[in-house]
């Protein structure tokens, strides 16, 4: 077993391989988050400070894939200088890409080499800085919309978003879903497509909500555990990004196992022609584990 991995639980030997290498992918980004696999056989990332989405093919550098990702302006005194690039990535039903600007308090939409704004304002106000977003098998969009991006990574009022909020786009209709949160971060569809979970990386907030999808109403409270990123295993296991590494959760939300890595994961997603590969964005360094899942 690799040294990194902590079993909690012995049922975790059921959803990930323990016999594993760590493969550090890259070292000289600044703030890495929002992985995504894109079928061509390549990862997508953003980096939010240097205000850039990356693309990476495994065993190759990586390469500028979107520049002015989250903002043109940066120097905006509204913005937190080092968040004001591109979070989350998500491909909508058409496969294209969604990206979560923080500079531009919106959601784009990258078509034909450029960022169309696509969900851009609640109420008439602008968002505050969407930070991670998924799409259901019905092409809604959900999405959380935290102030981290903003001046000292509060909120304000007078100009963007009151609070913290989830917000599901069906149709062209937007609606608040959830107001649980002052800095709501991952959000996560089950692999049933019947659950949306939530959950923030503050101490002072630290449950994982469980939102029906069919209601869009709140249920339960998976588990007391903080997460920055958030995603399932096609056999319903939840891993979280946190200050201590991937932690990995079964559907009740038991503890089953730990996966420490050199520097805090922000945020990860599965690739690989199989979908078993983890790949990890930690700070300034990008993580691979090939063949992680059973």
């Amino acid at each position: 077993m690799h040294p990194s991995i902590q079993i909690f639980d012995e049922a975790a030997h059921q959803a990930i391989h323990t016999d594993i290498d760590i493969e550090t992918l890259v070292a000289d980004c600044q703030f890495t988050e929002g992985p995504v696999w894109e079928s061509e056989g390549h990862y997508v990332f953003s980096d939010i400070t240097a205000n850039i989405v990356y693309k990476m093919v495994p065993g190759q550098k990586k390469e500028s894939f979107i520049s002015q990702s989250g903002t043109a302006d940066p120097a905006d005194e509204d913005l937190k200088p080092d968040q004001v690039g591109s979070n989350g990535l998500a491909h909508d039903l058409e496969g294209a890409l969604l990206v979560c600007r923080h500079g531009s308090h919106m959601v784009a939409r990258w078509k034909d080499g450029q960022l169309e704004p696509f969900i851009t304002n609640y109420l008439g106000r602008p968002f505050n800085s969407p930070n991670d977003i998924i799409v259901d098998r019905r092409g809604r969009v959900f999405f959380s919309d935290p102030p981290y991006g903003l001046k000292n990574g509060q909120l304000n009022p007078a100009k963007f978003q009151p609070l913290g909020g989830v917000y599901c786009f069906d149709k062209g209709e937007l609606s608040l879903i959830c107001d649980k949160y002052q800095y709501p971060n991952g959000v996560c569809i089950t692999p049933d497509g019947r659950q949306l979970y939530i959950c923030s990386n503050k101490p002072v907030e630290k449950f994982i909500s469980v939102y029906d999808l069919e209601t869009l109403q709140f249920q339960k409270i998976l588990a007391e555990e903080n997460s920055d990123g958030i995603k399932c295993d096609p056999k319903g296991n939840v891993y979280l990004s946190n200050k201590d590494g991937i932690l990995v959760l079964n559907n009740e939300g038991r503890r089953l196992a730990l996966i420490q890595f050199p520097t805090v994961p922000a945020n990860h997603c599965f690739g690989g022609a199989e979908r078993k590969d983890l790949f990890v964005t930690g700070r300034e360094r990008v993580y691979r584990i090939k063949n992680l899942l059973r």
